[in-house]
């Protein structure tokens, strides 16, 4: 049955109840009705608004929980869609917004897809180019000024040993740019070596105080490459920031799994907080590349930030999305 005709066959059933009690029951009205038949007939009319408002609203409430789906289609809940129950025009409308949701997440999927691995061929276009030419120059440069120093007089040896020095640390400097940007560990080794070797790299040139914690035996062999690179760079992009911003004096990479159940799905959760002064304001790139590349794998990217003790920021993401991702 339409929506039309629910909320009007049920006024006509009202009413029609309503017209029958007065017609055969002793309920009569006077010319000037008394206060006796006031309270009956404003009863009877009571009954009937309560009767239209159940009527009325078990037939819209359908649309009350579109339109809470529709206010809630950006929240970072793994699903939005709506229940549908019947065939009228509410559940016509729950269906066609269901299906406009599966359509919007594949194609922001889609377009995340592209975007990020955008960034990654770029990323290692800027990685080879550091590596092969700029560190070629500086290598070429290098050794000319370890030839110039054999040729200048004694006192200016200093400042070519000086000048040398400093050609060195850009040269290790450009290095360690380009390993950021091209992980090759994650590719050659996987996932446990390549973050181990960033946290390592991490306290050695900023001196922060890094621990990483992961299960024995992980990751495991049903992991996507897709997902490793997520995690990797989450971790990378929070590390990064706790470096920048935070002020901290220790920082902590716990990676955990949970066993899927009957009831409960598995889910890997990478947590990385620090003892800094905390963050607040709006998100900025960093933050919001990390949840963008979090729905990339269906994982969800909280932060919880709490001014002079830190922040928290959990990356969730379900077992099952690293299978998803090789199909």
């Amino acid at each position: 049955m339409s929506l039309f005709w629910r909320l009007f066959l049920g006024t006509v059933v009202t009413l029609l109840v309503f017209v029958l009690v007065l017609a055969y029951t002793p309920i009569t009205v006077s010319t000037r009705a008394s206060t006796g038949e006031m309270i009956v007939l404003l009863a009877g009319l009571s009954v009937v608004y309560v009767i239209n408002a159940v009527i009325i609203r078990r037939a819209l409430a359908p649309l009350a929980r579109l339109r809470q789906a529709l206010t809630d289609l950006d929240s970072p809940r793994p699903d939005l869609t709506v229940p549908v129950r019947g065939t009228d025009e509410v559940a016509a409308v729950a269906t066609a917004y269901n299906l406009m949701l599966d359509r919007l997440d594949r194609e922001r999927e889609n377009t995340m897809r592209s975007s990020l691995s955008a960034q990654e061929e770029e990323r290692a276009r800027v990685s080879g180019e550091l590596h092969d030419q700029v560190g070629q120059s500086l290598t070429v440069l290098l050794l000319r000024l370890q030839l110039l120093g054999r040729a200048v007089p004694p006192e200016l040896a200093d400042q070519v040993d000086n000048l040398r020095d400093g050609v060195r640390q850009t040269l290790e400097d450009v290095r360690d740019i380009s390993a950021r940007l091209r992980p090759g560990l994650l590719a050659e080794l996987g996932l446990g070596p390549a973050l181990h070797a960033l946290v390592a790299d991490l306290a050695t040139h900023t001196g922060l105080d890094i621990r990483l914690s992961m299960p024995s035996g992980w990751p495991h062999g049903d992991s996507s490459p897709e997902q490793d690179l997520v995690i990797y760079r989450v971790t990378q992009e929070a590390l990064t920031n706790v470096v920048r911003h935070a002020d901290a004096t220790q920082a902590w990479v716990e990676i955990t799994e949970t066993a899927a159940t009957s009831e409960v799905s598995g889910l890997l959760s990478v947590t990385i907080r620090d003892n800094g002064r905390g963050v607040g304001g709006e998100p900025g790139t960093g933050i919001t590349g990390m949840t963008e590349r979090a729905r990339l794998v269906r994982g969800r990217l909280t932060i919880d930030s709490e001014p002079g003790v830190g922040t928290t920021v959990v990356l969730d993401i379900p077992a099952q999305s690293g299978r998803e991702g090789q199909s």
